[in-house]
């Protein structure tokens, strides 16, 4: 079976722009940490995973659907810092240079593309969503499963089976879960006053939320039952937000996302732009012994992937 990789783009390239010194800069002294980040973690996976077809899926640029369907879904979040919002070209000409197809459309999320795609894709490709994003662990099942490069070139690999055993509950009842306790980072409201703990075991004896609204005269205490019956409008509707949409309008073949191998003329000339000098060297453009003395940036604030 051949190996589709999906790839969280602005996952990793907040990630690495949090996790990077902004005093890494390219010529003309503009930060170029996220862009690092983003370069050297696909090197890892790729090397990693030898994938047949890599799909890089980008966040729309307009707004999406869940604003639409609650305005104040991921309103607390500042808006992007200038200095990682001017990587995003740069980071766009990096995905280029190694030759991946890039998805995006407007009104969805990468998740959802994501999720579309693996749907689609998963009973002819083993696949491998690149992300530390747990949300999107509700894809995972027997062929599909998250890879996270947690530094260094480590990678840890989440399937349903190790989604199931952190959760409590089978990773496909995530949205269900959020629906009861909501997800502060996304703005996502849930059942107030429910908690962790209460959300689990709710899921864990229903399984869904329908089934405890179905149920509801049979939960206990009152207090519990309460809560719920008092936000069953709120409940539902997290649930549909923190659900991933897996019938994105979009086409996309497999073959258009065929991967051979990087043209390395074409990284090479965009890594020595942005002086990316420990990169060349992990591609071998620059020997090991030159490559120790024109290092500028310490091995330590580069290790992210």
């Amino acid at each position: 079976m051949k190996t589709l990789l999906l790839i969280d783009t602005f996952n990793f390239l907040h990630r690495a722009y949090h996790a990077l010194p902004k005093t890494f800069t390219d010529k003309e002294g503009e930060p170029i940490n996220a862009v690092y980040g983003v370069a050297s973690m696909l090197i890892t996976m790729l090397d990693k995973v030898k994938p047949d077809y890599v799909i890089a899926a980008l966040d729309s640029k307009a707004p999406t659907f869940r604003v639409g369907d609650f305005t104040a879904y991921k309103a607390q979040r500042k808006p992007m810092d200038t200095e990682l919002a001017a990587q995003i070209p740069k980071v766009i000409e990096i995905l280029e240079s190694f030759g991946i197809k890039m998805i995006q459309v407007d009104g969805y999320e990468a998740d959802d593309l994501i999720g579309t795609t693996a749907l689609k894709y998963s009973d002819e490709c083993k696949i491998i969503i690149v992300s530390n994003d747990r949300d999107l662990w509700q894809l995972t099942n027997g062929n599909i499963s998250i890879g996270v490069p947690s530094g260094k070139g480590f990678i840890e690999w989440i399937d349903g089976k190790e989604a199931e055993e952190r959760l409590g509950f089978t990773p496909d009842k995530i949205a269900d879960y959020k629906g009861l306790r909501g997800d502060p980072s996304d703005n996502i409201p849930g059942v107030f006053g429910i908690g962790e703990k209460t959300a689990a075991k709710l899921i864990q004896e229903y399984g869904s939320i329908e089934e405890i609204y179905r149920n509801i005269d049979k939960i206990k205490p009152d207090t519990l039952r309460e809560k719920l019956l008092n936000c069953a409008e709120t409940a539902m509707m997290s649930k549909k937000l923190a659900q991933i949409i897996l019938d994105v309008p979009m086409q996309i073949e497999l073959d258009e996302c065929r991967y051979l191998e990087f043209n390395y003329g074409r990284v090479k000339e965009v890594f020595e732009k942005y002086n990316f000098k420990s990169l060349l060297k992990r591609l071998g453009f620059i020997p090991q012994e030159e490559s120790r003395k024109k290092e500028e940036v310490s091995k330590d604030q580069l290790s992210l992937f």
